[in-house]
């Protein structure tokens, strides 16, 4: 099988291409920026909120989360996380990176998506300890996104010359 990325890269498309995937990389990251800011307007992004947004605290008169909630976002993210970063890890298959930051990339975004998905039911019903978990998860997947996306930003608005634009080094 052959791989689907061996001929073309995003640094020797037209412009119009680099604009499509450009817009969509900033997109996401409109949308990871919203999603920090929300969470944090949620827990504070500190330990104990975490804790106290899935088990419940009588500090803030919260309810603890119930199976039915986690199950409706376990659902919605279940689906929708795993398709964006499989988007973006194409994205980066597209650059001339190295093999080896692309196999880092990927096990790191999809690490990220697994332990963000499992976390919440974790804390709710075995321990905030798992708390730790989650924020292990988030920092995977954001510095994978962030890597997802200026690598592809990088080579195709600031690289020098496409490799189909006349220059090409010779192949042995």
């Amino acid at each position: 099988m052959r791989n689907f990325n061996q001929k073309f890269r995003l640094r020797d498309s037209d412009r119009h291409i680099r604009l499509l995937y450009t817009l969509f990389l900033l997109l996401m990251f409109v949308g990871f920026c919203f999603s920090f800011f929300w969470a944090h307007s949620m827990t504070g992004l500190s330990p104990q909120g975490i804790a106290d947004h899935y088990r419940g605290s009588d500090a803030t008169f919260g309810e603890p989360m119930s199976f039915r909630e986690l199950a409706e976002i376990t659902h919605f993210h279940l689906f929708t996380m795993p398709v964006v970063f499989m988007i973006l890890i194409h994205v980066m298959y597209l650059t001339s990176a190295s093999h080896t930051l692309k196999a880092v990339v990927t096990w790191a975004g999809f690490g990220g998506v697994i332990l963000d998905l499992l976390s919440p039911w974790l804390i709710s019903y075995v321990s905030p300890i798992f708390v730790v978990s989650m924020l292990t998860g988030d920092t995977l997947m954001t510095v994978s996104f962030l890597v997802m996306m200026v690598v592809p930003l990088y080579e195709m608005w600031i690289l020098g010359q496409p490799l189909l634009g006349g220059k090409r080094p010779q192949e042995s």
